[in-house]
């Protein structure tokens, strides 16, 4: 009221001081209805988001399987042994007063001396129960105070991957103990349960700590637990699929970041399980085959159903054990994975990284098959063979070696004994002086097309899901094709001429292909000339914990059905039956008795760069490589399995890889047998 009574005064100065006074108290009230009425809400919200920590809580990822749901990458449980900080705050406080013993200090030492105190305490109980699981170890001191500092409200890992005597101990020596602010955790983590088993195809995971990128979140993760990326392989090109869906969870702190409470807001969602057409028992017994040729073997091999286009095994040596890219590598197994003359990395069966290899002999297929379709070849006409050849008539002069002896030669007994002569003379037929050669360069290289060479084996697949394998499509020229692939040293293209086609029709040359599309070939011939697409996802099911699981069947596709004749397909089988039943067949080393197997030989030439140079010159130093091959199918009368074995740095067609296929076919006849 004093306050009004000096508003009626009549002393001026006094009136307008009293009403300045009055308007500064209004403003005051405003301004604190404003902050504790008003924006209320909006500062008790910001203050429970500076109390809350989300946690990111990664799905499990999906089981990729075999045709007989063997599983060839799972997940295990994982036994960790964690400390909970915030239990141990009243041991903190105890240790620190017995250290400090009623010393004045400064407040840069109290806090020097409070991170002493904590990281002896745990340290301590490391030691204590490390010592009782027969590991002693010593904490390590930047980890524990950059958890302490960073994420005191999780748990801190002590022990990772206990084994099971381990976990045995945990439970009969630790816990009765008592220890403070120590517990048990499981976890689920990949594991591939045969090691280095189908390495390329399967592929590997990497820790992968970036931000959620799948479903949408409200969270900004503040943690996140241990989490995986699939890199490369089945693991890689699925990882959506097989991923799953991230959770949170949310953890409230204190003003000093202990945990105070916390709760799941969004459970994770499992990945979904992949089965492939893979049988796990022919793929460990293909590896096997592979591996027996020597340790350093560099190779592929590819076992293909020709009745559906499934791949029963995809080899590539040498691989590597993909568990190790999860538990950690030592310098030995660093220095192994980077070895460049290996090449670890590559997968030889499919040609990934664009990696492919000249055909040789085995190309003989499709000039057979051109020769026969075309009528231009009688199967009875005997060509002699000199033992290699020359034609002086040919522009360019052109000549080369024949394996095969010397003497006249019939279709069965050139194709076993995989005459150059009797093919290069009806591709150049009927001389070199003539255009012939031209048509016979059409007639290679349509049929080569209509094998689809030079394209990549998969596509997309139905229901939108990418091709499973990254593959290299080699080189082969298109049907027109007018020019070689290679320029001259003027940088313009060089015309085909008959040489050229004379090393087409026997695999030499420019072209390139892979171990797959050699098993779609070999497909092709032995079910009568369907071109299948190679299966290697046959199905995708829904692993939700919830609802009703959807599962995607991968139905068997036919590129395109070459419709060739009986009398063509049944002379090629007894052809490839000689190769390899006959005493002087160049396949013959992969008999198996008690299945009757047609197979082809081959061995091309391949120019690799040495890593050196000419001191004079300055231009790299190549060598010459011979890449081995042997395709083969059986039984002949009705075909189930498909073999297609390729080496690096072999010999000649017959040593190593006939051997090998005989193998990969003796564990074949053996499972079926038992699985009768």
């Amino acid at each position: 009221m004093f306050v009004f009574d000096q508003l009626r005064s009549r002393d001026i100065p006094i009136r307008v001081m009293t009403a300045f006074i009055l308007c500064c108290m209004l403003l005051l009230t405003v301004g604190l209805w404003r902050l504790q009425v008003s924006a209320g809400n909006d500062y008790r919200d910001r203050q429970e988001n500076q109390s809350i920590r989300a946690v990111r809580l990664p799905g499990t990822r999906g089981r990729i399987l075999d045709r007989h749901q063997q599983p060839l990458a799972m997940n295990r449980l994982r036994f960790d042994v964690h400390m909970y900080i915030d239990e141990l705050r009243s041991l903190f406080y105890t240790h620190y007063m017995r250290l400090k013993a009623g010393r004045r200090m400064s407040r840069p030492e109290q806090d020097e001396l409070g991170r002493k105190a904590r990281y002896q305490v745990v340290s301590n109980l490391t030691m204590q129960v490390s010592l009782l699981l027969g590991q002693p170890l010593i904490l390590d001191r930047e980890k524990f105070h950059t958890h302490y500092y960073k994420r005191r409200y999780t748990p801190m890992a002590v022990m990772q991957d206990l084994s099971t005597n381990q976990v045995a101990q945990f439970v009969e020596q630790v816990e009765p103990h008592a220890v403070p602010g120590v517990d048990l955790s499981v976890n689920p983590v990949r594991t591939y349960p045969k090691g280095d088993m189908a390495f390329h195809t399967l592929g590997y995971l990497r820790r992968d700590d970036d931000p959620d990128s799948g479903r949408e979140n409200p969270f900004r993760f503040r943690y996140r637990l241990p989490d995986y990326i699939g890199v490369d392989g089945l693991e890689g090109i699925y990882d959506g699929l097989l991923r799953g869906e991230a959770g949170a969870k949310t953890i409230r702190v204190n003003n000093i970041s202990y945990r105070t409470s916390e709760e799941v807001w969004l459970w994770p969602e499992s990945g979904y399980d992949i089965a492939l057409s893979i049988d796990r028992d022919i793929q460990l017994a293909a590896e096997a085959a592979l591996h027996a040729n020597g340790p350093e073997t560099r190779g592929a091999v590819v076992v293909m159903d020709p009745r559906t286009g499934d791949l029963l095994a995809l080899v590539s040596l040498p691989g590597f054990d993909s568990n190790k890219f999860i538990s950690g590598f030592s310098r030995e197994e660093i220095t192994r994975l980077n070895d460049e003359r290996l090449n670890r990395w590559l997968n030889r069966a499919t040609g990934s990284g664009g990696v492919a290899y000249p055909p040789g002999s085995i190309f003989k297929l499709i000039s057979a098959v051109a020769y026969l379709e075309g009528g231009v070849l009688d199967p009875t006409e005997k060509v002699y063979n000199p033992g290699y050849f020359r034609d002086t008539r040919l522009y360019p002069y052109y000549e080369v070696d024949d394996t095969a002896p010397p003497g006249d030669y019939d279709f069965i007994r050139a194709f076993k004994r995989s005459s150059n002569t009797y093919f290069i003379h009806y591709a150049l037929k009927p001389d070199g002086r003539t255009d012939q050669w031209r048509q016979g360069k059409r007639v290679l290289l349509d049929w080569g097309n209509r094998f689809r060479l030079g394209q990549k084996t998969l596509t997309t697949l139905p229901g939108n899901l990418a091709s499973p394998i990254r593959e290299s499509g080699g080189y082969f020229p298109a049907r027109d094709n007018e020019f070689k692939k290679k320029k001259n040293h003027l940088g313009k293209p060089i015309s085909w001429a008959a040489g050229d086609v004379a090393n087409l029709c026997i695999g030499q040359g420019e072209i390139t292909v892979t171990p797959l599309q050699m098993a779609v070939m070999t497909s092709a011939v032995a079910n009568g000339g369907k071109v299948l697409q190679p299966r290697l996802v046959t199905r995708v099911d829904s692993r939700q914990a919830f609802g009703q699981a959807q599962n995607k069947v991968i139905p068997v596709k036919v590129h395109d059905d070459l419709n060739l004749k009986p009398e063509t397909v049944e002379l090629l089988h007894r052809a490839m039956l000689a190769d390899v039943a006959d005493p002087d067949g160049s396949g013959r080393a992969a008999r198996v008795p008690g299945l009757v197997i047609g197979g082809k030989t081959g061995t091309a030439q391949k120019m690799v760069p040495t890593g050196k140079f000419n001191p004079r010159t300055g231009v790299r130093l190549f060598r010459t490589d011979h890449i081995t091959w042997f395709v083969s199918f059986a039984p002949i009368d009705s075909p189930r399995h498909v073999v297609v074995v390729m080496v690096e740095s072999g010999e000649t067609g017959t040593s190593p890889c006939a051997p090998i296929a005989g193998r990969i076919y003796r564990a074949i006849r053996n499972l079926e047998r038992e699985r009768k």
